[in-house]
Parts: structure tokens; sequence; C-alpha cells
């Protein structure tokens, strides 16, 4: 755990195979949200560096645990940065672009491939429609689009590397989103409920013609404030996706499925304006389509920094 942590506080300062594929590092940036809505004061601004270490070596053929063997393990590194800025009190806007240090498949037959690049671009809206200042109840729809602006058909030698280790997903995204917040015991504890689906356009470059099955992610976030530094969170999170389709549009049986999260948390305030938050993802429940690769953990640290440019 230590060694992790500490190739977490790097990556932050620095910044198919036979029909099975593998659900657990799917091409682009991974889920960064902790399940809440943070910032959205107006010409507050948000910096932050996350970084992300994920591990996977187990089968899932349905909802058992498969002994199928093809690819021994795989991981990745990865680190994004990440603004959020109040346009009003009400509108706040966010954009997000990824980096992979490394996306590697490791192989029962002693070979391996390994990919780093550039990931997507995500610009992201988030607008409070409606507020309920004395029961403390807020509802945020949120929009966000993804351009892959990074690297895709990447090769290794000769060979194209597997959609799955591409650090750009290759693909628009377009995402939309309803959040609602709830704050109870005079702002100690605070509940959000967040549903989102994501659309996929098809990939059509001159090497790889796939379509992404669209992505429908529900989440109910609970966080209770210790002291006023310290925040402990447990997210629930639930994912589907639907299957993927090849160049003819026919579905592909071993791609999508569902997959469900707990993921406990720790935020802290460091300095006056400085924070630290710490996420460690644990799927507890897999139904996977076909036979498929799937997530033991991921581990996420995160550091920010709030400035506020109403006092300029």
């Amino acid at each position: 755990m230590n060694k992790l942590i500490i190739i977490l506080i790097s990556l932050c300062v620095s910044g198919m195979s036979q029909g099975v594929f593998a659900q657990c590092c799917a091409a682009g940036n991974p889920i960064s949200d902790d399940g809440s809505a943070s910032g959205g004061d107006k010409k507050i601004l948000e910096a932050a560096l996350l970084g992300t270490y994920s591990y996977s070596d187990i089968y899932f053929k349905g909802n058992e645990r498969s002994d199928y063997e093809y690819i021994d393990y795989s991981y990745f590194l990865y680190s994004s940065a990440s603004f959020g800025y109040g346009i009003t009190d009400k509108l706040k806007v966010s954009a997000e672009i990824g980096y992979f240090f490394s996306k590697a498949q490791y192989f029962v037959f002693n070979q391996n491939r390994n990919a780093t690049g550039l990931g997507d671009l995500v610009l992201g809206a988030q607008y409070l429609a409606y507020q309920n200042c004395e029961k403390l109840f807020n509802i945020f729809p949120r929009v966000k689009m993804t351009f892959p602006v990074g690297t895709f058909d990447k090769e290794d030698g000769s060979v194209i590397l597997p959609i799955d280790i591409q650090p750009s997903s290759g693909s628009y995204k377009y995402q939309v989103g309803l959040l609602f917040s709830k704050i109870y015991m005079s702002g100690k504890l605070a509940l959000f409920l967040d549903n989102s689906f994501e659309y996929s356009q098809r990939i059509e470059t001159e090497r790889t013609n796939y379509k992404y099955g669209n992505l429908y992610n529900n989440s109910l976030y609970a966080g209770y404030k210790i002291i006023p530094k310290l925040t402990l969170a447990l997210q629930w999170r639930s994912q589907y996706r639907d299957k993927a389709s090849d160049k003819n549009k026919e579905l592909i049986n071993a791609t999508g499925g569902h997959v469900m999260f707990i993921a406990p948390q720790i935020r802290y305030q460091m300095w006056k304006s400085w924070f630290m938050f710490l996420k460690y993802d644990y799927p507890f429940y897999k139904n996977m389509n076909g036979t498929q690769l799937t997530n033991n953990y991921a581990l996420t640290l995160r550091l920010s920094r709030s400035i506020d440019f109403n006092s300029h």
C-alpha cells in the first residue's frame, strides 16, 4: 500500500484477444468523479491534479468467477489535470485532460503489451436548477463532452494494440446527468444522488471501426464532516454498459455488463485553500456479458486548490 501511495503522489506531482475483452481497462479517461458536487460559487476556481492506479487479474463469466486464463494481469497508471470555475453562482464549467504513464497487459505466455500517451479532453457544465434554502436541497443538471485528442490506434511494432489499452478512447462522447444534493445536521452530513447517461460516437479511422456500448452510471454518496478539516465519505456506484458493436454494426458478445462499486473516501483540508482526497474503488458485484477480465481495485489520490477571484 505504501508503494501505491508513493506512485500516486509521483503522478500528481508529475502532473482482445480471442474474443475475450477487458471491461477493467476500457480506452480513454477513467471515471474520476467522487459522486458529489463541488465548487460552483461565482469566480471560484478549483484546480486539481489526480493520480489513479488500477489493477486487474480476475476473469468473470456472467456473475461468476471464471478460471479462464489468457491475460495474467493488467494495470494502468493514470494522471489528469482538471479545472472547475464558477461563471455565476449557479453555473460552473469544468475541463479535464488525462495522461497514461502506463497501460499494460501481461499474458500467461510471457508476453506483454504496454501503451503510454495522452488520453481524452473532457469539457463539462453544471447548473443549479433548483435550490431550497430552507431544506438545504439542490438539483444540478450536468452535461459533459469528451474529445479524443490523445493517442489512439497506437502500435506495438507493426501490430496495432487492442482498443482496451489505447490511451485515448478514439470516440466523441456525450454525457447528460442529474445530481441531487441534501444537507443534514447543520452541514455535517451531505448526501448526493448522481445519475448519468453516456453515448459514444462510432470510431471510424483507417484502422478501427468500433462503437462502445452506452454507459449508465448511478451513484449514492454520503459524506460526514468529522472535524472542520476532515470529511469521511462512502460512495456506492453502479455502472452498466451495453454491448459494443463491430465494423458490421453487429453486437460483440463479450463486451459490456454490470459492475457495482463501494468506494470509501477521505477528504482533508491541508491548508486554507489546499485539499487532499483519497479514494479506494472496490467492485463488489460483477455480471459480465461473456467472459471478461475485470477490475480488482483502483486507488486514487487528488490534490486540489481553490482560488477566489472575487477578492482580486
